[in-house]
């Protein structure tokens, strides 16, 4: 992939920013000025995710009730680089951007749980975001994509940052080939589950999703067979793992039935609201019942993923120019569309 001309930078750009709850508009801010440790990029596309449907919605624990440009799954273009900078990077290399800001220094910093961070901020969370012209990151935070990317399929490494949160979360559940898998949820997450339980070469995977449009999608992928609850409630009580990747009022309690005596429960789906569950089910099948947040140590797996193409992520993604953004949203919202990427 050849090298792009030098960019000239102006002083404002155009960002999609969260004023309040459910108050999005575009607004022309001041271009970011890059910190000493900092990286200026342009962006080239950033991911929807499901967590900025809930900043939208009623902001975030994160959210410090200030204006905030969203978009946390983010490819973009070096524009500069840190002065003194003596790394592998160049300006004109396209790169996936690590959104977590870590301090490096607290007890956790220290012990490699770099998402578990005392100081965590979070690009398109606690600190502006992808859904803009410009953005700045550290230089740490970048992953450079291979020079064999075509400009033309250079969208699908924003789908580097979500995958490589189920990479992450896949790690913490460690499933053999000779268990079985369970996952509740058949959003962008669940179908990106179900086929890393396959190359983690789990042989029997199972998926529950109330949606038959999003139980059709996995029928057609084939990683995972797809049952609505009715169905299920039929099913033995079977899973070695658990993985909630829905995040739904009723998934706790469906991560606890369809758990067997001894097994793990992933606990992915974010939900802002507590949830209730049947304390007493942990005790009785003795389950291990494991966090799983972000990301942590996965980027290159996850890169590796998205360049040689091992997941089927073709009917997950819906490729949008960023000014249909708001149309984006509403679709997402809707379930009419998985993984909505805005391209510049």
């Amino acid at each position: 992939m050849s090298k792009s001309t030098p960019i000239t930078v102006p002083e404002t750009m155009r960002a999609y920013r969260l004023i309040a709850p459910n108050q999005l508009r575009w607004e022309r801010v001041p271009a970011p000025t890059p910190q000493p440790d900092e990286a200026l990029l342009r962006i080239h596309a950033c991911g929807l995710c499901g967590t900025d449907l809930h900043l939208k919605a009623r902001g975030h624990y994160y959210w410090n009730d200030q204006p905030l440009t969203l978009g946390h799954e983010i490819v973009a273009e070096v524009v500069s680089l840190p002065l003194g900078y003596t790394g592998a990077l160049q300006t004109g290399d396209f790169v996936v951007v690590d959104p977590q800001l870590v301090c490096g220094d607290c007890y956790y910093c220290r012990r490699g749980r770099l998402n578990l961070c005392e100081r965590l901020e979070h690009l398109g969370l606690s600190v502006d975001g992808g859904f803009a012209e410009y953005l700045t990151a550290p230089v740490r935070n970048l992953y450079r994509v291979p020079d064999e990317a075509s400009r033309e399929s250079l969208w699908r490494y924003a789908l580097v940052e979500p995958v490589a949160t189920c990479v992450a979360g896949m790690r913490l559940a460690n499933p053999q080939p000779d268990e079985t898998v369970a996952i509740v949820g058949l959003g962008f997450f669940g179908q990106v589950y179900a086929q890393l339980a396959r190359l983690w070469g789990v042989q029997q995977v199972l998926a529950l999703e109330v949606n038959p449009a999003r139980r059709a999608v996995a029928q057609a992928i084939g990683a995972a067979t797809p049952l609505d609850p009715n169905e299920w409630r039929a099913q033995p009580t079977c899973a070695h793992v658990v993985i909630d990747a829905a995040g739904s009022p009723d998934a706790a309690d469906w991560c606890l039935r369809l758990a067997r005596k001894a097994g793990r429960v992933v606990v992915f789906g974010y939900r802002p609201e507590p949830v209730q569950v049947d304390w007493y089910q942990i005790l009785v099948k003795e389950l291990t019942v494991i966090g799983s947040r972000s990301s942590n140590h996965a980027w290159e797996h996850s890169l590796q993923l998205i360049h040689e193409n091992r997941l089927a992520l073709d009917a997950l993604t819906d490729l949008r120019p960023f000014d249909a953004i708001e149309e984006a949203f509403a679709d997402a919202e809707a379930q009419r569309a998985f993984k909505p990427i805005l391209r510049w």
